[in-house]
């Protein structure tokens, strides 16, 4: 287990220094027109049903993956590390809308000095959030909160229904 949480770090360290060196790890004006750009593109796919599967890791928590069934943009089933879930009030943020949503609000966040930063990846076809990575600032001018913790997210084996595209 320690073993993993090393390569993690060293991994979401690897990022960070690849996208302060590139220029492209931080979202600002010019994310914030990427992000409109794919949002525009989703939305002009019309897709309302799809299966999606979402990994999702925290901390030094076990990565947990979702597979989701939506239909007209709503989850109606789920199943968390392959195992059915009844409850499906809390996988909803895993949905392409709203993850695009969500993502809106982080835009506003990122700023130079705040002290978690967000990289985003977008599918080439359909616009939808591939990844979703938040990290510890190195250049942080201001303290992390309790709440402040890196995670990533992201998304594979994105299906849509051919009776939901145009």
């Amino acid at each position: 287990m320690m073993k993993k949480a090393v390569l993690v770090f060293i991994l979401i360290t690897a990022v960070v220094a690849f996208c302060f060196g590139s220029g492209a790890g931080e979202l600002g004006r010019s994310d914030f027109k990427k992000l409109t750009d794919n949002i525009i593109k989703w939305k002009n796919h019309d897709i309302k049903s799809y299966s999606i599967k979402v990994v999702y890791a925290a901390g030094n928590r076990p990565d947990t993956l979702f597979e989701l069934k939506v239909e007209n943009k709503k989850v109606v089933s789920c199943l968390r590390d392959e195992e059915p879930m009844t409850d499906l009030s809390g996988v909803k943020q895993y949905t392409i809308d709203e993850m695009h949503d969500s993502t809106k609000k982080l835009v506003k966040k990122n700023k130079k000095n705040a002290p978690m930063l967000y990289i985003v990846k977008y599918d080439e076809t359909y616009g939808y959030i591939t990844s979703l990575v938040r990290i510890y600032n190195p250049k942080a001018e201001a303290a992390m909160a309790p709440s402040d913790f890196s995670y990533r997210i992201k998304v594979y084996d994105f299906v849509p229904e051919e009776s939901a595209q145009k």
